[in-house]
């Protein structure tokens, strides 16, 4: 197999502009590539199930610290009376980004030295109370298509994925 010199930096980032879906669904889009999973994608992703089991790709909050999470989760329970029962309440505070944590980046997470998702101005958009624009909260529909799994242990030659091995 011939050996392929890295590409250089001017490279990359000329694919990256080519490539990117900026402006494919309009200025005010802000849900990218899910736009292509439309209620026909659903449907035939649907007719596809034989078995009906689930695959779960949640991970329990990591409550630790260790190499990988350096800000563990925070987790606390109250329980309150109510009458002759009671119930309980739970506060969750946790910082999702790193691999301690499942969870999927919304268009507002990653910008370069131009913009960020759709041309826009992260200054702009982004504020300590959260995300004007980019944030999941368009993709409140879910996000169920057709999906292949890939066996990431099997392909490595053991049980589980694991903190100091991830995916």
């Amino acid at each position: 197999m011939p050996e392929h010199p890295l590409p250089t930096e001017q490279e990359v980032l000329g694919w990256i502009r080519q490539r990117r879906n900026w402006g494919r669904w309009g200025k005010d889009d802000q849900v990218g590539a899910l736009n292509l999973i439309t209620p026909a994608k659903r449907a035939t992703a649907a007719r596809l199930v034989r078995s009906g089991r689930s695959v779960s790709l949640s991970r329990p909050f990591p409550k630790e610290p260790g190499p990988n999470n350096p800000l563990p989760a925070h987790h606390f329970m109250r329980t309150h009376a109510r009458g002759k029962g009671g119930f309980s309440a739970d506060y969750y505070g946790i910082y999702y980004h790193g691999i301690a944590s499942t969870h999927i980046d919304a268009l507002c997470h990653t910008w370069d030295e131009e913009s960020m998702w759709n041309g826009r101005d992260p200054k702009k958009e982004i504020t300590f109370e959260g995300a004007r624009f980019g944030s999941v909260e368009h993709w409140a529909e879910g996000i169920m298509t057709r999906a292949v799994m890939l066996d990431v242990p099997r392909h490595r030659g053991v049980s589980c994925v694991t903190h100091d091995r991830p995916v």
